[in-house]
């Protein structure tokens, strides 16, 4: 299921709410159109589903992660962040970039681009600690034995209690 995986694992029914207020406003405004940000990837997967599965004539599109100048993507908890951790928070990007510079060499070991990010994200001089850090298959989210299309990368990271999260695909867009 795409809601087990990722946040799933630490927020069990946490979709199934998004998906009723979701179909909610779908069936009261009736869009032809719907926009969710990738930032949160998992539930614009899950939305996606959704809407295929109960055959919802609207078509979903995926926009791209809004970010900080620093490249720390844009959210109400970076508001609750200290000075320190705030200034730290855009190591997740860098970690995340640097995974992805793996990739035009073609490696396919899902370790290889784990460690990578794994090893900037542990770095941090502020406390970050990682929630979970992994690589999934963009449609199916459930994790690959080798990297291939379509792959994204996906964490979650805690600053004391506020928990940051972010992606990246690796390979073309699907």
């Amino acid at each position: 299921l795409l809601t087990n995986p990722l946040c799933g694992a630490t927020r069990p029914g946490h979709f199934d709410g998004v998906c009723t207020v979701v179909l909610k406003l779908i069936n009261l405004l009736q869009p032809d159109h719907a926009v969710f940000g990738k930032k949160d990837y998992q539930q614009l997967a899950v939305i996606r589903r959704m809407v295929r599965d109960l055959g919802v004539p609207i078509e979903i599109h995926g926009l791209d992660t809004v970010r900080e100048d620093d490249g720390l993507a844009l959210s109400s908890r970076n508001l609750r962040l200290t000075p320190e951790q705030r200034a730290d928070a855009p190591r997740i990007r860098r970690a995340l970039l640097a995974a992805k510079d793996i990739s035009p060499t073609g490696e396919q070991g899902p370790e290889v681009y784990l460690n990578a990010a794994r090893t900037h994200i542990e770095q941090s001089t502020a406390g970050a600690t990682i929630d979970y850090l992994q690589l999934v298959d963009r449609h199916t989210l459930q994790p690959v034995a080798k990297v291939t299309d379509p792959t994204l990368l996906a964490t979650a990271v805690f600053y004391g209690d506020v928990r940051l999260i972010d992606n990246i695909e690796i390979g073309s867009k699907p």
